[in-house]
C-alpha cells in the first residue's frame, strides 16, 4: 500500500473511531433535557463550570431583583479517549439538542447568528438596560433543535493528549430566581478540550 492510501485509510479509521466512541461515551454523559421529556432521543451534554458574563471588575456576588444575570460555561457533547496519534481526527456531532433559542438572545443586540458567545456578551456588558432582554428572556421555550456539526482536528495538536471533550459554549441567563440555557451551537462558540481541561485547537464547518 502506498504512503497516500495508507494516510487516507488511517485517516477514515480515526474519523471511525470518533464516532464510535462518542456514541459509546455519550449515553453515560449527563442529559440536558428537563424531566418528564424523552432524552434517549436526542443529543445529552454535560455542563462545566459557569462563569459570571461582566465586564472585568464588575463582577457582584448577587444580582438586584429584576436585574438579569448571564454566566458562560462549556457545555461537553462528545467526549472519547484517543486510541492512537499522528493523524487528523475528523467527526460529526448530530441529533437533537433540548435547549432554548440562542439566534433570539442575538437578535437583541442584532448580531449574526455565526457570532461568537464573545461578542454577545460584549453587547451585553455594555447593555445599561437590558429591558429588550429581559423581554427576550421571559418569552423563550425549550424546543428541540437538530444539529450537525463537522469537525477536525489536527494531529500536530493532539500530542500528548489521551482524552477529548467536544462542545458548545453554553450561556446560562438567571432573573428572580429563574435559570434559562442557551447553548450556542455555533462554528464560533464550537471548542475542544483534553483531560486537563486546556483547550486544543479545533475546527468547525459552518453550522445553519
Amino acid at each position: 500500500m502506498n504512503n497516500r492510501a495508507w494516510k487516507a485509510c488511517t485517516r477514515t479509521a480515526a474519523a471511525i473511531a470518533v464516532s464510535v466512541l462518542a456514541l459509546t461515551t455519550g449515553a453515560a454523559a449527563a442529559s440536558a433535557a428537563p424531566p418528564g421529556s424523552s432524552p434517549s432521543s436526542g443529543i445529552k451534554v454535560t455542563h462545566g463550570r459557569f462563569d459570571l458574563v461582566v465586564p472585568v471588575g464588575r463582577a457582584r456576588p448577587a444580582a438586584p431583583a429584576g436585574e438579569i444575570t448571564a454566566f458562560h460555561g462549556f457545555s461537553s457533547f462528545q467526549t472519547f479517549v484517543l486510541q492512537s496519534h499522528g493523524v487528523d481526527l475528523d467527526g460529526t456531532i448530530e441529533g437533537d439538542l433540548w435547549t432554548y433559542n440562542y439566534k433570539a438572545l442575538w437578535q437583541v443586540y442584532n448580531l449574526p447568528s455565526s457570532d461568537s458567545w464573545k461578542v454577545w456578551g460584549f453587547r451585553f456588558s455594555h447593555d445599561s438596560n437590558r429591558s429588550v432582554l429581559k423581554n427576550t428572556y421571559l418569552n423563550q421555550e425549550q424546543h428541540h433543535f437538530h444539529v450537525s456539526a463537522h469537525f477536525t482536528i489536527k494531529a500536530a495538536d493532539m500530542q500528548g493528549v489521551s482524552s477529548l471533550r467536544i462542545g458548545f459554549e453554553t450561556l446560562r441567563l438567571q432573573l428572580d430566581g429563574t435559570t434559562k440555557d442557551f447553548t450556542v451551537v455555533n462554528s464560533s462558540s464550537g471548542g475542544a478540550k483534553d483531560d486537563k481541561d486546556h483547550d486544543i485547537p479545533i475546527h468547525f464547518d459552518p453550522i445553519s
